[in-house]
């Protein structure tokens, strides 16, 4: 029999092996793909890119799990809290720049305001939100996904607050409708052909997936 997953939270000496592992967890999404476009150096994008991320746009990795071997990493940022600040936005620049280009700067920034923007519409209320969940390529159906979402989720359903997401990838949603989330909205981010999910995952439904309801027994039983 498998064991469970342990899993803890992020250091921000973690910080070069997961954005590695991120990098090639998300070498195949179409968000991502979209972001690091077809360039020969597409791979030190992605680095570049989830480094920075994960420097300044995680909340200070407050709310970032991963395994003891980083295998992979659920990047959230809790209610109430900022993925990141003014100055950590002006620090990201160079990696954003470097990751998308001059020349496609504006149409990604379109297509990430959009994202901002139906998210608060979705979940105007404080929330969980589910900003990468990404596990390495050879380790995926090990159960590592479902772990390194547990601990947000429990947070989730003891505070009584939802929990928001958007994926690329249609089989992703699957596993996130496991967890008790729902599709909100599907789009195609304005000016790609990258289609996404838009995913809530409502308070009301964590109570519920936190505490199934007990089965009858067979007829007759005492």
């Amino acid at each position: 029999m498998s064991s469970v997953p342990v899993v803890r939270r992020a250091r921000r000496s973690d910080i070069p092996e997961l954005a590695a592992m991120l990098a090639r967890a998300f070498a195949a999404d179409p968000l991502f793909s979209y972001l690091a476009g077809e360039a020969p150096e597409r791979g030190q994008r992605m680095r570049d890119g989830w480094r920075a991320i994960l420097l300044h746009a995680s909340d200070g990795l407050s709310a970032t799990w991963t395994t003891e071997d980083v295998a992979g990493a659920a990047v959230w940022v809790g209610p109430g809290r900022t993925a990141s600040g003014l100055v950590d936005q002006f620090r990201m620049l160079p990696a954003l720049l470097r990751l998308t280009g001059w020349a496609r700067l504006r149409s990604v920034s379109a297509a990430l305001d959009t994202l901002e923007r139906r998210r608060h519409r979705h979940a105007p209320t404080p929330h969980w939100y589910l900003s990468a969940l990404g596990v390495e390529p050879h380790r995926q159906g090990e159960g590592l996904g479902s772990a390194l979402l547990t601990p947000a989720l429990t947070l989730a359903d003891a505070s009584g607050v939802p929990c928001y997401l958007e994926t690329a990838v249609g089989r992703n949603v699957l596993l996130y409708e496991r967890h008790g989330f729902g599709v909100v909205e599907e789009l195609v981010l304005p000016n790609t052909n990258v289609h996404g999910w838009l995913m809530l995952r409502p308070a009301s439904e964590a109570s519920r997936v936190a505490e199934p309801r007990a089965r009858p027994g067979p007829s007759g039983s005492g």
